[in-house]
C-alpha cells in the first residue's frame, strides 16, 4: 500500500507506463530486505543512486529516497524498487533538495511513520506532506529521534533547488546507532572538511559519491571523482567506505560509461591497497553486516 497526505493507506499506482523500470514484490531485492528483517540481521541495502537503507540493531534509516522511474524524462538505468514496498523506517535523512535526492514522488509514496531530518530551509518544498515529524537540522546541530542521533555537517555542493527556492542548504549526516556511527556524505565536492571531521569523530562506516563528476570542467566544484572519493574516506579516517551515486543515473547520460566511477573507484582502491576497506554495494543488492 502507499500512503497518501494524510497518512492513510490507498489503492497502489502501479507506474503503468513505466513497469520496466520498477520491482515488486517478485525482485531479488525486495526478497533479500525481507528474508534479512526477518531474521534479525543488520544490513544496508542499496536501492540506487543515493538511496541507502541502513538496518542496525532494530534501527532503520533511509537516505535520499529517489525511486521514481525517471528524472526529467531521464529514465533509469537499473530499476527502481516500488516505494510503498521499502519497510517502515524510523528515519529519512535527506542530505539536500536537488531533484534527485529530494523526490516528492518517492516521498507520498513511503509509509508517513517516519522522522524526515532536512537541511535548513528545506521544508518549505515539502509543503503539506504529513510525516511524523519533520525536522530541519542546522549545521553541527545535533538531535536524538528515534533511538538515533543525527549531526548535520556541511559539504561542498551547490544549495538551492529551483528559482522558488534558491536557499536550501545542503548537508552530510553522523548517523549513530548504539555502537556504531554511519557517515552519510550525500553530494559533495572534495573539501578539507573531510580532515577536520575524521580527527573529531569516530565513524565506522562511510557512504561517500563516487559519480556524477563528468563533465569535470563543470562539475568538479561539486562532485568528487572515485581518486577525490577515496581521498576524503582516508581523510575521515572511516573503517570501511560505501560508495555511492553511480549507476543509476546522470543528468547528461553520455557521460556515464565515460565516467565509469565504480571501475575507476576499484582501480583506486587496489592501488592503495585498501581492497578490504570497501563495501561494494552495486544498484539492488544489500550487504549483510551481521550473520
Amino acid at each position: 500500500m502507499i500512503w497518501n497526505i494524510t497518512g492513510r493507506k490507498q489503492k497502489v499506482k502501479d507506474y503503468r507506463l513505466h513497469k520496466e523500470h520498477m520491482l515488486d514484490e517478485s525482485s531479488e531485492i525486495y526478497q533479500k530486505i525481507t528474508a534479512a528483517i526477518k531474521e534479525n540481521r543488520d544490513f544496508i541495502a542499496n536501492l540506487g543512486h543515493s538511496t541507502f537503507l541502513i538496518s542496525y540493531k532494530g534501527k532503520r534509516v533511509l537516505t535520499d529516497p529517489f525511486l521514481s522511474p525517471h528524472i526529467f524524462g531521464i529514465k533509469r538505468q537499473k530499476p527502481a524498487l516500488r516505494p510503498d514496498l521499502v519497510p517502515q523506517v524510523d528515519l529519512i535523512v535527506i542530505s539536500h533538495a536537488h531533484y534527485d535526492h529530494l523526490d516528492m514522488r518517492t516521498l507520498r509514496r513511503l509509509n508517513r511513520e517516519s522522522v524526515v531530518i532536512i537541511p535548513e530551509n528545506t521544508k518549505p518544498v515539502l509543503g503539506r506532506i504529513h510525516f511524523k515529524e519533520i525536522m530541519e537540522l542546522k549545521h553541527f546541530e545535533t538531535t536524538q529521534k528515534e533511538g538515533i542521533q543525527i549531526t548535520s555537517l556541511p559539504v561542498k555542493h551547490n544549495k538551492g533547488r529551483s528559482i522558488l527556492f534558491p536557499n536550501t542548504e545542503v548537508a552530510s549526516y553522523l548517523i549513530t546507532i548504539e555502537d556504531k556511527t554511519f557517515y552519510f556524505g550525500g553530494d559533495t565536492a572534495y573539501f578539507e572538511g573531510f580532515k577536520e571531521y575524521g580527527k573529531k569523530f569516530k565513524i565506522n562506516i562511510a557512504f561517500l559519491p563516487i559519480g556524477g563528476y563528468e563533465p569535470t570542467l563543470i562539475l568538479h566544484k561539486v562532485h568528487m571523482n572515485p581518486h577525490e572519493a577515496v581521498n576524503a574516506f582516508l581523510d575521515l579516517n572511516a573503517d570501511y567506505i560505501v560508495p555511492i551515486h553511480y549507476g543509476t543515473f546522470h543528468t547528461i547520460p553520455k557521460f556515464v560509461q565515460v565516467e565509469a566511477p565504480l571501475k575507476h573507484f576499484k582501480e583506486e582502491i587496489s592501488r592503495r591497497n585498501i581492497n578490504n576497506k570497501a563495501i561494494i554495494i552495486e544498484p539492488n543488492n544489500i550487504f549483510v553486516l551481521t550473520q
